[in-house]
């Protein structure tokens, strides 16, 4: 009989737990026997669900637990130096987004995988999103004919973590900025999934939080090499529900989604269709997020088991990190910038 998958979670904070919900599911063919957190506490919880080691060093969890699978759910700062270090040791990554901080070490990432061999993706959770996989089923068969204009927003509060007594998330150091470094590259993974590269952009940036080192709301503009327009808004201190928002606008139809209306996804052909037709989508405005968390874990463990090539690819990943970068570059400068 073959072996389960050894798994190790290194990382637990808030975003983790749909993370351990979904390596939990894959239990008839993975295990986790391994959990890393400084926080000692949260790290025996999990721990005892699973009766698994606990580590407070990375480095030590990748020297001595026998894993095979490694889910890394760190603040920005540290994801290039423990995924290099989890790499070099033959492990299979997944990754949290954003890949790294800087785009030179994010690629760095991606060729070191390549050369050893191992499974190595980006928890890009948009590309399990219900309504978002709906969209590209009608961007697939052209369904919305010529698209020429794109609008996503995000949109919701981190003002309590942004203030928090150790906000690794405030400070510059720790998360390498906010919300263009935090949001950003779901947006960007969205227009190159579904619509291509980017040909230009240009970004504003402003911060509402005082006491944060990081700015807080942006908004990006940009052309894509289709020549379709876009624009990505980003709100870190809406006092909404936590929200994505797309709208797709074609030569034959119009496609909004939001995931906090009902229904959440509507196509419109034409001026008169006042009231749409709903996709096949839930009204699930508490748990839309998570749930594609919970999908991207459980299909990465299904592809290393399996011996599959990973949904997200990391190179996709990079090329966001480089839209990240560009979008400060023209926020700083206050000009247009062509990503190439």
């Amino acid at each position: 009989m073959r072996q389960k998958l050894r798994l190790g979670i290194i990382g637990l904070g808030i975003i983790s737990d749909a993370h351990v919900e979904g390596a939990a599911a894959m239990h008839e063919i993975a295990d986790v026997i391994a959990v890393c957190d400084i926080d000692e506490a949260k790290a025996q919880a999990v721990a005892q669900r699973f009766g698994a080691a606990v580590y407070a060093d990375y480095r030590r969890l990748l020297d001595e637990a026998p894993v095979d699978v490694v889910d890394i759910i760190l603040p920005h700062n540290l994801h290039y130096p423990a995924t290099l270090y989890a790499l070099e040791r033959g492990k299979h990554v997944l990754l949290e987004k954003p890949l790294t901080i800087h785009a030179a070490e994010g690629w760095e990432l991606v060729e070191k995988a390549r050369a050893m061999g191992v499974k190595f993706s980006v928890a890009e959770n948009t590309r399990f999103v219900k309504a978002y996989l709906e969209a590209e089923k009608l961007l697939r068969a052209h369904a919305l004919g010529d698209i020429y204009q794109i609008r996503t927003l995000i949109a919701g509060s981190e003002v309590e973590r942004l203030t928090h007594p150790h906000p690794w998330k405030a400070r510059k150091e720790g998360s390498g900025g906010g919300v263009i470094m935090d949001a950003a590259p779901h947006s960007f993974y969205l227009l190159k999934w579904l619509f291509g590269e980017i040909a230009e952009l240009q970004a504003f940036q402003s911060k509402m939080v005082s006491v944060s080192e990081v700015e807080d709301n942006a908004l990006i503009l940009g052309r894509m090499t289709s020549g379709a327009g876009f624009t990505l808004q980003l709100n870190f201190t809406a006092e909404c529900p936590w929200t994505e928002r797309l709208e797709i606008y074609g030569t034959t139809g119009a496609l909004i989604i939001d995931q906090i209306a009902n229904p959440p996804a509507l196509l419109y052909r034409g001026v008169n269709d006042f009231h749409g037709t709903p996709l096949p989508v839930p009204y699930n405005p508490m748990k839309w997020k998570t749930h594609s968390i919970f999908e991207e874990t459980r299909d990465f463990i299904q592809t290393v088991w399996a011996g599959g090539t990973p949904k997200v690819d990391p190179a996709d990943a990079h090329y966001c990190i480089v839209a990240v970068e560009k979008a400060y570059e023209s926020a700083r400068s206050g000009q247009r910038v062509r990503m190439k």
